[in-house]
């Protein structure tokens, strides 16, 4: 018979980096729950799918770009980002943008009520990472959020080499 309590190796004897990236994997199986999806859902009043709501996300931190090159920096295939685009256009939270010079050519941008859709969302969270954080001191969440964000750092940098500079935004919330 199984035990409902999940095995845990003793903290002690795990390197730093192990520590790390089994913490970074919680708070991932945490933030993609059902339970907490559908709370920040109602929380925020953003009823996107998980998929879309990451793409929503993304248009936060990037200028317009054309659907080929969103594909292109997800690694995912074009008629993916398309899927995923009709809820987003249909919604008015990203908008499509003519390129000059080419009738055929859009990009795609989000749009003030998708910005404002990305900050309720954050606030969500923020919210529920509060209950969760309620007793760690401020200069420990600073330090955490220090390390946290040399991800997102690494991942700006990555993305801007495939984009060209300038292209994606800085760290941080918006």
């Amino acid at each position: 018979m199984s035990s409902a309590v999940p095995a845990s190796s003793p903290a002690s004897v795990q390197a730093p980096l192990e520590r790390l990236e089994a913490g970074v994997a919680a708070l991932v199986r945490w933030s993609e729950s059902k339970h907490i999806r559908r709370e920040i859902a109602q929380r925020s009043g953003c009823e996107l799918a998980p998929s879309e709501l990451r793409l929503l996300e993304f248009f936060d931190l990037v200028e317009p770009l054309r659907i080929s090159v969103i594909a292109e920096c997800l690694q995912v295939d074009i008629s993916t980002v398309s899927l995923q685009l009709r809820q987003l256009r249909a919604s008015r939270l990203v908008e499509a943008i003519p390129v000059e010079g080419d009738r055929r050519a859009i990009m795609i941008g989000i749009t003030p009520k998708g910005r404002a859709a990305v900050g309720r969302v954050r606030s969500a969270r923020r919210d529920l990472l509060r209950a969760v954080f309620a007793e760690v001191p401020d200069g420990r969440l600073e330090q955490a959020a220090e390390l946290l964000l040399l991800v997102d750092e690494h991942m700006l940098a990555g993305l801007r080499a495939k984009l060209g500079t300038g292209a994606a935004g800085g760290t941080g919330p918006r």
